[in-house]
């Protein structure tokens, strides 16, 4: 029996506006209360049974509006939490930039496994250990709502290590943004088969 798992990005937060590297816990803007609650009609037509959230602000609030008009409870989790960036929580992208030019620039020229466990500094999650944790939660899911409609409410980076382990595509090719805010992967789940079934608000470059 299929189970179907939405994973959601949540809306603007203001740490997106200010160039955060994701540490602290903001909120949504107020443009980001807005793509919450036009995800939330838009998802209205779709069959959602049961709706998990990161702890964070910014997908705890996204994911209320949703269960707001779906008139479901809201479950948080830790698993859906965003990547952890050891000593640069908290930092400004351009910060990173500034003071790890070389770590950046070696990123582009890695191979993609090589990209999957790559680090800026040693303390951070790297993308494959985001995709085993978000694996393992995915698969207890899958067999505890077997045959049910699921919706995560999450982050970027725990989405790009799915859509690059999934075989969607290559990181290269999922450049900074292309993961938009309110965007979904639709996952069809078998056991321990998970299959992309469509994307939205998601780019792709060739």
């Amino acid at each position: 029996m299929t189970t179907t798992i939405y994973i959601v990005r949540h809306g603007e937060s203001e740490g997106n506006i200010n160039g955060d590297i994701y540490g602290g816990d903001p909120p949504l803007t107020q443009i980001g209360i807005e793509q919450a609650e036009a995800l939330a009609e838009f998802l209205l037509s779709k069959p959602i049974d049961i709706i998990y959230s990161s702890h964070l602000k910014r997908a705890y609030q996204t994911a209320q509006k949703i269960a707001d008009r779906k008139k479901l409870k809201v479950n948080i989790t830790k698993e859906l939490r965003e990547r952890f960036f050891g000593k640069l929580e908290g930092k400004k992208i351009t910060q990173a930039l500034k003071t790890y030019p070389e770590k950046y620039k070696e990123f582009p020229k890695l191979t993609a496994k090589e990209q999957l466990t790559w680090k800026i500094v040693e303390d951070m999650e790297t993308l494959e250990e985001v995709y085993k944790r978000t694996i393992a939660f995915l698969n207890k899911i899958s067999k505890i709502h077997k045959g049910q409609s699921v919706l995560f409410v999450t982050h970027a980076h725990l989405m790009l290590s799915l859509l690059t382990s999934l075989g969607f595509a290559t990181l290269n090719q999922l450049p900074y943004g292309s993961i938009k805010n309110t965007g979904y992967i639709k996952i069809k789940s078998n056991s321990y088969n998970h299959k992309i079934a469509e994307v939205f608000g998601i780019t792709k470059t060739s």
